[in-house]
């Protein structure tokens, strides 16, 4: 593969192509030239605990993905609710150009249910791990559970429906085990794609990549996704390393939204994998900070300033040393320009500032101030930002402007 490199839009660091080729001693690096996005905001960043998209919220957060340009969307889980069965009917009424697929239980009524509701493709959930199928399926053991996964899956595809296998808590299973699975659903062809799913965030990046390139292995001819929970804050660089490995499907949210600390956030992914290794995801990704501000809204899950990608803090800087960088040439702050991904670079004035801060604030506003007021402004910048405990406003900066020359 070709990381990404230097261009006018991104200034990636050297040092990522020998660190990847290093890791290829230890590793068999397997990635797709171009990967798709398997958005699950609606589903599984709606499981957040307290959060509920009604109908209509639903409606409008599949055509702001859709115009993000998601492969495919994953619509929610019909069972759920008659709510979630009418908004999934609507999105597949659309005609959007996003896959629709749901989320199912390993039953004929749920994939008879999603059949009728015309979406796409159905993720057939089914835990895999020793400790899920205790508590879960009551102890069955690995031939009935093999016998019940390939008649579930014959079945579906029976229906004409696309079918993902979704072993939830997989990195969790074991090995040999998980391998026989998707050899035989490779044999009988009916499964179209395996889901390779990190249920409680436990993995870290070494081992999503050992056990993604150990399925796929297995059966070299299937499709594999990476789905992965942000327990320990690894769900970006843990969903990488099953595209490192092979997988050429992503499963994440807007936002990183989702059950606990949330999932791999589909705007932090798309960006590493865009500007730091040069894989392609198909997303506009100019789309990217309004999308996230459309989820926001209708999720009612606000983001904090400092997120990733798209916080209201990426590109905003302060502190004096940093924006008499800035001003001059913004990568020596920047890895990327912020209208790659729908921003805009902001300069505030407060308790940090420095005179080529306040010189830049001036010029940003087509404000004007005598060269020997400006130790002034500057002290009165870091005094009213004391007193407020913030940053400036720019109208609370243009008063100071006006009172300190007068």
């Amino acid at each position: 593969m070709a990381l990404a490199i230097r261009n006018e839009d991104r200034w990636p660091s050297p040092f990522n192509a020998p660190g990847l080729e290093r890791l290829r001693t230890a590793f068999p690096i397997n990635v797709p030239p171009a990967v798709r996005v398997s958005d699950c905001t609606l589903r599984d960043g709606e499981q957040q605990a307290g959060l509920s998209f009604d109908r209509a919220a639903k409606v409008r957060v599949a055509q702001a993905l859709e115009s993000l340009g998601v492969y495919e969307i994953e619509a929610g889980t019909p069972a759920s609710s008659q709510e979630d069965a009418d908004a999934i009917a609507e999105i597949v009424g659309l005609g959007l150009n996003a896959k629709i697929s749901v989320l199912v239980r390993s039953r004929r009524d749920d994939i008879d249910q999603a059949r009728s509701l015309g979406v796409w493709g159905v993720r057939i959930s089914f835990p895999i791990s020793p400790l899920q199928r205790q508590h879960k399926l009551k102890g069955i053991d690995d031939e009935e559970y093999l016998r019940q996964v390939l008649e579930i899956t014959d079945y579906a595809k029976s229906q004409g429906l696309y079918v993902i296998f979704s072993p939830f808590d997989t990195t969790r299973a074991d090995l040999n085990f998980a391998c026989r699975v998707v050899r035989e659903l490779a044999r009988t062809q009916t499964a179209d794609r395996i889901r390779v799913v990190d249920t409680t965030g436990c993995a870290t990046p070494e081992g999503i990549m050992y056990l993604v390139g150990a399925l796929k292995d297995s059966a070299p001819e299937m499709a594999f996704e990476i789905h992965v929970h942000n327990d320990f804050g690894l769900a970006c660089i843990n969903t990488v390393a099953g595209v490192l490995a092979g997988a050429e499907y992503v499963s994440t949210t807007m936002n990183g939204i989702g059950e606990r600390s949330g999932n791999a956030a589909t705007e932090e992914v798309a960006m590493t994998l865009e500007a730091l290794y040069g894989v392609e995801t198909g997303l506009r990704l100019e789309r990217l900070t309004e999308v996230s501000q459309i989820v926001q809204r209708e999720s009612g899950v606000r983001l904090q300033p400092h997120k990733a990608v798209v916080g209201e803090n990426s590109f905003r800087h302060e502190a004096g040393m940093v924006v008499s960088g800035v001003v001059k040439e913004p990568y020596t702050a920047e890895s990327y320009r912020p209208h790659v991904v729908g921003q805009r670079r902001q300069l505030v004035v407060g308790k940090k500032s420095g005179l080529a801060a306040i010189k830049a604030k001036l010029a940003e506003l087509d404000l004007s101030a005598p060269e020997e007021k400006l130790p002034d402004l500057v002290q009165r910048v870091k005094e009213q930002a004391i007193r407020q405990g913030r940053a400036l406003t720019d109208d609370e900066f243009r008063a100071l402007v006006q009172a300190a020359a007068s």
